[in-house]
């Protein structure tokens, strides 16, 4: 849990109770009692209106609520079309997770704002279903590091079957790419999604490797850019731009 997800959760928890001990919110948070006092001290800081009485516990002042979320509505019109901009082109668990996001904010910011702000759609287009049907498991496989199996079509339409430990997804505005590193070549190599044909997640997975990270991949693309004649194979791409 982000720090600034558990201060606003320590808020939240003493608020709805008389009275809450530091070892209470460090078991509901799972976190250590002197990770509460520091996070108490730093909400006292900051002008929350907590105080504590010695063998009761924490209490906020009477009344006190968290302020709603204050945007300007160019602020909120940029954040309601990159969310719908975001569900058009995500998989589908993503989009409803951002969907479920969109909810949670119109809740949060004042009534006002929720009016003055224009509707913008970005429907999901068929061929957009069937690509984040590829995206969610790819999704998975690099948040839990598995390798995955593909069997790929590339631009000669030429088809081939990898199995690639899958780093990251780079969205180019009408395509994504998969960044991985390619068993077959042991080099990095990027992949259009919409080219897969087959995807399998294998049981497999692969370790953190130095040389064969993300961070690694980007370095190398940044050197290739600082010199275009470097022909370093470990920097290869599978297609240089996507098309």
């Amino acid at each position: 849990m982000r720090r600034a997800e558990r201060l606003f959760q320590i808020v939240q928890v003493i608020g709805a109770s008389q009275w809450t001990t530091a070892q209470a919110l460090a078991e509901r948070l799972q976190v250590s009692e002197r990770t509460i006092y520091r996070d108490v001290d730093h909400l006292s800081a900051s002008g929350v209106p907590l105080y504590s009485q010695a063998g009761k516990g924490y209490a906020l002042l009477e009344g006190y609520q968290l302020p709603p979320l204050m945007f300007s509505v160019e602020e909120w019109q940029a954040l309601l079309t990159g969310l719908s901009m975001a569900q058009g082109w995500a998989g589908q668990r993503q989009a409803e997770a951002l969907r479920a996001v969109q909810e949670k904010l119109a809740m949060a910011v004042p009534s006002h704002l929720r009016a003055l702000a224009s509707p913008v759609s970005a429907p999901a287009l068929p061929e957009r279903r069937m690509l984040g049907a590829l995206l969610d498991p790819l999704q998975r496989a690099i948040r839990e590091r598995s390798k995955v199996r593909v069997h790929y079509r590339d631009v000669q339409e030429q088809f081939s079957k990898r199995v690639i430990w899958p780093l990251g997804l780079y969205f180019w505005g009408h395509c994504w790419t998969l960044v991985g590193w390619c068993e077959l070549r042991k080099a990095f190599r990027h992949f259009r999604v919409d080219r897969i044909v087959i995807l399998q997640t294998l049981s497999d997975r692969y370790p953190h490797l130095p040389g064969h990270t993300l961070a690694d991949y980007e370095a190398a693309m940044d050197a290739r850019c600082t010199d275009p004649q470097s022909t370093d194979p470990q920097t290869a791409v599978e297609e240089k731009t996507p098309s």
